[in-house]
């Protein structure tokens, strides 16, 4: 079993349990997933553009999305099909595809990418940080505008808990990467205490 398929059973194990729920998702609360899909948007024009939501989960940012446009292009892609079945009949109006944007990602370019959470799983050790910047680069490839997404860690870098299924990241070592890109870039870590976001703009 490779460790996508690992990381899709954990979810669906947990949305067995929990059902459609924050803690389905691995958060602890309603509140901790607006937070982050609040500063995800907070400095993006979203008005008439496409936007993809890596790793969707139950399509939760699209309230925020509606909130700052009336019009916009939406696509959420996520590796569990039961959070995509969920998403469907919650947002009708929206497209929801089931993939590994990371491993498969789509050919077509959108104006914003966005993703939430998906980049805090553990992997095997000395690839936590080769992970992240790969998967940041594939995501940057296919963005025509802006990239924006959050990771658990802060700067300095949190010492991991051992009972931790999250990877914590020095948010710095993240900004560097992220400046090979771009020089156009946000950092926030004000709003808690081991998050942050960034935005890249091209």
């Amino acid at each position: 079993m490779d460790i996508w398929e690992k990381k899709k059973r954990f979810y669906q194990k947990h949305f067995d349990k929990y059902g459609n729920s924050p803690k389905a998702l691995a958060y602890w609360s309603k509140k901790s997933i607006d937070v982050r899909n609040r500063e995800l948007l907070a400095d993006i024009d979203i008005r008439g553009r496409s936007i993809l939501d890596v790793g969707c989960g139950f399509g939760d940012i699209i309230p925020f999305l509606a909130k700052k446009a009336e019009k916009f292009e939406y696509l959420g892609i996520d590796l569990v099909p039961e959070f995509i079945g969920e998403a469907r009949k919650k947002y009708l109006e929206q497209e929801f595809r089931v993939g590994n944007y990371f491993e498969k990602p789509l050919r077509k370019k959108f104006d914003i990418i966005v993703t939430s959470g998906t980049l805090n799983s553990t992997f095997p050790k000395g690839t936590q940080i080769a992970f992240r910047k790969r998967a940041i680069g594939v995501m940057w490839k296919h963005a025509n505008e802006a990239l924006a997404f959050n990771m658990a860690g802060s700067h300095p870098q949190p010492k991991n808990s051992r009972k931790s299924k999250i990877y914590y990241a020095d948010s710095m070592e993240i900004v560097k990467y992220c400046l090979t890109l771009t020089s156009k870039i946000i950092l926030r870590q004000n709003y808690l205490p081991k998050d942050f976001t960034i935005i890249l703009f091209k």
